[in-house]
């Protein structure tokens, strides 16, 4: 579990840190203040910086991703690529600070506030050239490779090389890894990673569901979402996920109430049975690692709010998930703050992000940490946080 967090030339985020979190923490600030980058840093972090995951969130933001370029990388050398960076067309330079890869070894760090627990992604070269046999000019030359992430030095060997590639040198820990722009492996490096289970704004699909479901079927885990969906509908008495009537392999959900005689469709039963569905299921995908819920309040009336966080503060302590959320609504910090007041176990934490008013941090985006007892004085005097 994180017992802190610190971001560094993310996005937005150029220095970003949260000296305190809990295992439950939720993240509160204005439209644009950073909350969902965040959780997009912490996704990055729990997968190890996996390729893949770089390029379905850049694709997510209408971003270049390396499989899109009209142009091979290779051959290229550091001027050309620096032209690139201006336009933004080349892969993955959106998630650097400013958008462009910067000219130092310094680049993305994720992780605790101890440097060595960090995620590094950093930006590079590869590159290969041909030299002769010292002493034997007129032998066939041997192929060299090299890899270094430091552009200048490269500049002298670049004129030389015929096949210079930008990369990503991605470490967590003592393990590296290396890919070029086209997500191809340069060099291998097994980098830990974290179950992590992401739960947008919007809604889960409904055949994400219908695997997940499938994962807890048959088990105790299954009891447990269908006591979630009694708190939102008293009449609930249970659910299955069935081949929809439309042609292909998609799944719907359908649910049983008492004293209706035929299954009725989940669909019909409003926005907040859905919400509760996706984030008990996600939970159980979560175990051990992180679930991260964007916009937590939606489709969740503010009578229900109290309830649902009550279940993720005991399942997130059962199941060793911690938990990230974020928020727009005063009735969802207040029904979490109550919650985490109340729970002995697990300790909850909230934090708002804001752009700094202090002339010397240049409007840099930074948090302000709320311990359980500062949350419960809050609402109780009615402070807008």
């Amino acid at each position: 579990m994180l017992n802190s967090l610190k971001i560094k030339r993310f996005r937005a985020l150029e220095d970003f840190s949260v000296s305190r979190l809990g295992r439950v923490n939720l993240i509160v600030g204005k439209n644009n203040a950073g909350k969902s980058t965040v959780l997009e840093a912490l996704q990055i972090y729990a997968a190890g910086g996996r390729v893949s995951l770089l390029e379905t969130l850049a694709k997510q933001h209408g971003e270049w991703v390396s499989h899109e370029r009209a142009h091979d990388w290779a051959g290229w050398d550091a001027q050309q690529l620096a032209s690139r960076q201006q336009d933004g067309s080349a892969p993955f330079v959106g998630f650097f600070s400013g958008r462009i890869f910067p000219d130092s070894d310094e680049g993305i760090e994720i992780g605790e506030n101890a440097a060595e627990s960090r995620l590094y992604i950093e930006h590079g070269y590869y590159l290969e050239w041909q030299a002769p046999i010292h002493g034997e000019a007129d032998m066939q030359a041997l192929l060299y490779r090299r890899v270094s992430k430091d552009k200048t030095a490269e500049a002298e060997t670049a004129s030389q090389a015929i096949a210079l590639q930008a990369a990503l040198f991605i470490k967590k820990g003592a393990r590296q890894c290396i890919t070029d722009l086209n997500g191809r492996r340069i060099r291998s490096g097994s980098i830990q990673t974290l179950p992590c289970a992401c739960i947008p704004s919007g809604f889960v699909s409904m055949d994400d569901m219908a695997n997940e479901w499938d994962n807890i079927a048959l088990t105790d885990d299954q009891e447990v979402v269908k006591s979630a969906l009694q708190l939102m509908t008293p009449d609930f008495m249970d659910i299955s996920f069935v081949k929809s009537n439309d042609q292909g392999l998609t799944r719907t959900a359908k649910i049983r109430l008492r004293g209706t005689p035929h299954p009725v469709p989940l669909g019909s039963m409003g926005d907040g049975m859905l919400r509760v569905l996706q984030i008990t299921l996600k939970i159980f995908a979560a175990r051990g690692g992180l679930l991260l819920i964007d916009e937590f309040e939606n489709g969740l009336h503010y009578s229900v709010q109290e309830k649902i966080w009550n279940l993720i503060f005991q399942l997130a302590e059962q199941l060793d998930i911690q938990v990230f959320a974020t928020t727009h609504s005063w009735d969802c910090i207040e029904s979490f703050a109550k919650v985490a007041v109340a729970q002995q176990g697990s300790e909850g934490v909230l934090f708002r992000m804001g752009r700094s008013a202090r002339t010397s941090d240049h409007g840099k985006v930074i948090a302000t940490v709320f311990d359980e007892n500062q949350l419960l004085n809050i609402t109780q005097a009615d402070v807008e946080v």
